[in-house]
């Protein structure tokens, strides 16, 4: 069981930190050293994260487990139309767990809170995209109930690798 609770500009450090540690953790295959210090630089950077904590378009979360201990986070874009489809819908754009915590069950609990949060809002669509190797993600996703609707590009400094668009329809 984890606690969920909507990150403030107090998380700051804690998102900075977790965030590159397990974006190096899950993603490190698929970038140089030095792509991958300048994609966390931008990404996770004070700057981008307190603007990003500061708008009412964006919801963060913070999953922490029993002991308190921040284990993963997610990001959800309000209102954001889709690719390939346009429709407009609630953003998954980052679900992340320290590997340690993997097989806890702690994605599904953060994903039907993401989802409940989406339709207290009115978002009919929930949609995120996954990278098109990661076949243990989008199994996740498909499990949850998440259709692929296409591919998207994407490539890192190293490779071009594609991303698959998948969608959930909320129900009210």
């Amino acid at each position: 069981m984890i606690n969920i609770r909507e990150a403030t500009r107090a998380d700051l450090d804690v998102l900075c930190e977790v965030g590159c540690e397990t974006y190096r953790e899950h993603f490190s295959a698929i970038w140089s050293l030095a792509g991958m210090q300048s994609f966390l630089n931008q990404d996770f950077s004070p700057g981008t994260l307190s603007q990003s904590l500061e708008s009412a378009s964006h919801l963060w979360l913070i999953a922490s487990d029993e002991s308190g201990r921040v284990v993963g986070f997610s990001k959800v874009n309000w209102s954001t139309p889709a690719p390939l489809t346009g429709k407009m819908g609630a953003e998954l754009q980052k679900i992340y767990f320290l590997k340690s915590e993997a097989g806890r069950g702690y994605g599904k609990q953060l994903l039907r809170f993401i989802c409940n949060r989406a339709t207290e809002r009115g978002e009919r669509l929930l949609w995120l995209d996954v990278l098109k190797t990661n076949s243990n993600a989008r199994r996740f996703y498909k499990d949850f109930g998440f259709q692929e609707i296409g591919e998207i590009p994407f490539k890192t400094d190293l490779a071009e690798i594609g991303m698959v668009v998948m969608v959930c329809e909320l129900s009210r």
